[in-house]
């Protein structure tokens, strides 16, 4: 027992011996032996060095990674989540861009350049990334042997490489030999040093001091060994595989702007998604992590330097990962082969052809630049629908939409559609140009002019709302003049808390629109025919077929009622169906009472109704789809999104509860009427009733112009514009839309005496014409339009009532 006892004192006393006989070898042999003479003072930090290096390694990087994630952790996963973009595809699956980032808040995206202090957080400027699903294994496999190849080996454990720190005194003596000058070297950064520098903005430059590397690369051994402890915790590198993928600056557009994370890369690079990628163009993006490829040409110098850069990333980097990382002789060659035929010329941005030629066309001064930046190309391509589709977002998930959606594809024609802003734009600058002594002088309907120079001088442009869609209510078509979305509704409609549209407390009137409700309460009521007799309290002496007024007790067609918008009459009939009834029709339609003081058959006839341009849209579209014999009924409103769910509160019944079979043929000649008509509404637009075109088999619209009220004839009264309507081409394809121009606000009226069937014509004309071209591309379901002719028999003209409703201002 005692030789056991004294077995153990002598392993303690060992123990503690020997790091105090190394630190002696140590000083003695090395440091202090005077045998070494003047060698000393190069031996002596050199051995510094290397225990400074196996001590940082070793013991610095697995205590720092294990203590900095439980308060870091937080920190680089929201870093993570800021750079997430979204990526927009077309109808046609053609990569449109990226949501524009300043589209998000400050706090989710920092896009000024500059760190910004927020509590607890430093916001440095982000960059936005399109983050892939899974990381193809070529590429993996090329990022590591190129840029981290003893990742999670004996030499970096911890997220530093102990080589690459013994590196930095050979690059240091190296760089200042040829410079001729002291320089301070490089060392080998780590995966997770490169994604350090990437979040907090340290990247290396050919202009940084000696000092500012040293306090770079020093904030990079401070970070690396949370960033690998946190994105391989239990062994498992998929997370760090991904951030990997999704982080790294892949090629640059001239000027010096990356592109950042491999997906974004290889949808711009090679057109296609990462997904899709051969091993070749795998080993090409990730060779060119840290040797971005030069994608727009420039000047005779750049030019050169874009083709040296990409031969360098192709055949010496790319090349290197084929020949050391594929093992079969007959796949090698194959991938060198494709490498060599690649690196013959750099890389343009790649651009459906579609795209590339609307963005010439239309867009001329962006479509350079707008080839190597998705956001960019967003911009250029979806200038007013970018807001929109946020709004749509932001209705479905909050404000926190981005938490929930990385990839979206729009009901659009990109290309098609920038052509159509095209021509709403002109057919504003037309409008402007007629309308001009009625127009306020601050505000201006044609945008192109109303915006240039300083925007502090810019005049106002009421809110431009056009928009179409199919029967499905997918959009084909969209146009809005500002940034606010207002075909999605008001701003005050919208919660401040989360985001979302609250129909309820939308404000904006939709005028004389909403006697289209009141057409689908008359026609499921089927109790007259469009030749009935409506009582009509201001009605002229003679010309009852026309749309003056007079004092007259007349009684006056339920076609010429709805044709001339009057609303003594429809009042009067409303009046007859009831409330109840009424009510089911607001329901259906998702319309807000905006005053319960009015009785609601006047609300109805008068305007007094609230919606959005979307809600109107689905009214219409419902009304297009019954008298076109559609099958079922849009259940939701109008939607920029493809396969995206945007419910309303409105009631989705089944068709025929919403508007009843019977009563369609009634239906189709009323609301025909403001067109067809000689006298209606829309008269100037008589050449596009469906009996006047062949191409054209059914027609309805309805106008509606809210004012002010103000009795004063030289007051700036027009508040808003309204058109909705439906058409249904010869080749089947249907259509419903919805035009507005105007403030929403009756105390900022913008014009004086400007009434919708007028002034809205030029606007009008190019969306029917456009609507025609895209309807002879079309596939539609075989629909037929509802005969006008009424299938029953006539029930005998009404007999006017004593008892009518309280007379109000009619809406013209």
């Amino acid at each position: 027992m005692l030789a056991l006892l004294r077995i153990a004192a002598r392993l303690v006393e060992t123990l503690i011996a020997l790091p105090l006989h190394a630190l002696r070898l140590f000083f003695s042999t090395i440091l202090f032996n005077p045998r070494l003479g003047r060698l000393r003072l190069l031996t002596a930090p050199f051995v510094l060095y290397v225990v400074f290096a196996v001590l940082l390694v070793y013991v610095y990087a697995p205590l720092r990674g294990a203590t900095g994630q439980v308060w870091m952790g937080e920190v680089l996963h929201y870093a993570n989540e800021r750079s997430l973009g979204t990526a927009i595809y077309d109808r046609d699956s053609r990569f449109v861009g990226i949501i524009d980032p300043v589209l998000d808040s400050e706090q989710d995206f920092n896009h000024t350049g500059r760190p910004i202090k927020l509590p607890d957080y430093i916001a440095y400027p982000d960059h936005k990334s399109l983050h892939v699903g899974a990381v193809p294994p070529a590429y993996w496999r090329c990022l590591t042997l190129q840029e981290d190849r003893h990742l999670g080996g004996l030499v970096n454990p911890f997220g530093i490489d102990l080589f690459g720190v013994l590196k930095i005194p050979y690059s240091t003596l190296k760089r200042s030999i040829e410079s001729g000058r002291p320089r301070l070297g490089v060392g080998g950064s780590t995966l997770s040093m490169q994604l350090a520098r990437t979040f907090f903005k340290t990247p290396p430059s050919s202009r940084e001091s000696a000092l500012e590397k040293l306090k770079r690369k020093t904030m990079e051994w401070w970070l690396a060994p949370v960033i690998h402890w946190e994105l391989t915790k239990g062994g498992d590198i998929t997370p760090l595989k991904h951030w990997s993928a999704n982080h790294f600056p892949h090629a640059q557009r001239t000027g010096g702007q990356a592109l950042y994370g491999l997906e974004q890369a290889s949808l711009i690079v090679f057109g296609k998604g990462a997904d899709a990628l051969s091993p070749a163009e795998q080993f090409v993006l990730a060779a060119a992590v840290n040797q971005p490829i030069i994608l727009l040409e420039g000047g005779t110098r750049l030019n050169a330097l874009r083709e040296r850069a990409w031969r360098r990333i192709v055949s010496e980097r790319a090349r290197y990962c084929a020949e050391h990382l594929i093992k079969s002789q007959n796949a090698q060659i194959a991938v060198i082969n494709e490498l060599e035929r690649m690196a013959e010329n750099a890389p343009s941005p790649r651009t459906p052809p579609a795209i590339a030629d609307a963005l010439q066309v239309l867009v001329p001064a962006s479509a350079n630049p707008a080839r190597a930046s998705p956001i960019r190309r967003s911009n250029a391509l979806i200038p007013s629908a970018k807001y929109g589709v946020r709004d749509e977002l932001k209705n479905t998930h909050g404000f926190a939409w981005r938490n929930h959606v990385g990839k979206i594809q729009l009901t659009l024609d990109v290309a098609k559609n920038l052509h159509f802003r095209q021509q709403v734009q002109l057919a504003l600058a037309s409008m402007q140009t007629r309308q001009r002594g009625l127009i306020d002088p601050r505000y201006s309907l044609d945008v192109a002019k109303a915006r240039r120079g300083d925007a502090a001088n810019w005049l106002q442009v009421p809110d431009v709302v056009v928009a179409a869609a199919d029967r499905e209510g997918r959009i084909v078509r969209y146009y809005e003049s500002n940034f606010t979305a207002a075909f999605f509704g008001s701003a005050r409609a919208r919660d401040a808390a989360t985001g979302r549209y609250r129909p309820e407390r939308e404000d904006r009137f939709i005028a004389s629109l909403a006697k289209i409700g009141a057409a689908v309460a008359i026609a499921n009521d089927r109790a007259g025919e469009p030749e009935n007799g409506y009582l009509d309290t201001a009605a002229p002496k003679v010309g009852l077929e026309g749309c003056k007024r007079g004092r007259e007790r007349r009684l006056r067609k339920a076609e010429v009622a709805f044709a001339c918008s009057l609303n003594r009459p429809l009042e009067w009939r409303l009046h007859q169906i009831g409330a109840p009834r009424l009510n089911r029709v607001m329901t259906d339609f998702g319309l807000t009472l905006a005053d319960s003081a009015t009785p609601l058959e006047t609300a109805l006839v008068v305007g007094h109704i609230a919606a959005s341009p979307r809600t109107v849209q689905r009214m219409a579209g419902t009304v297009l789809n019954a008298l076109t014999g559609a099958t079922a009924i849009p259940r939701q409103p109008s939607l920029l999104l493809a396969d995206h769910d945007a419910t309303d509160n409105a009631t989705a019944r089944p068709l025929d509860g919403v508007i009843e079979p019977d009563g369609r043929p009634l239906l189709a000649k009323l609301l025909s009427a403001p067109i067809c008509n000689s006298n209606g509404t829309l008269k100037r637009l008589n050449d596009w009733c469906a009996s006047k075109r062949a191409d054209v088999m059914l027609h309805f619209a309805k106008t509606g112009t809210r004012g002010t009220g103000a009795k004063d004839p030289s007051a700036y009264d027009t508040v808003d514009l309204w058109v909705s309507g439906g058409i249904q081409f010869a080749s089947g394809a249907a259509y419903s839309y919805v035009v507005l121009v105007g403030t929403g606000n009756p105390s900022q009226p913008w014009a004086r005496d400007l009434y919708a069937g007028s002034a809205s014509e030029p606007l009008l004309r190019a969306l029917l014409d456009d609507l025609a071209e895209e309807a002879a591309s079309a596939s539609a379901p075989d629909a037929r339009p509802i005969d006008p002719t009424p299938s029953r028999p006539p029930s005998g003209e009404q007999h006017a009532s004593l008892h009518h409703p309280a007379e109000k201002r009619e809406s013209p």
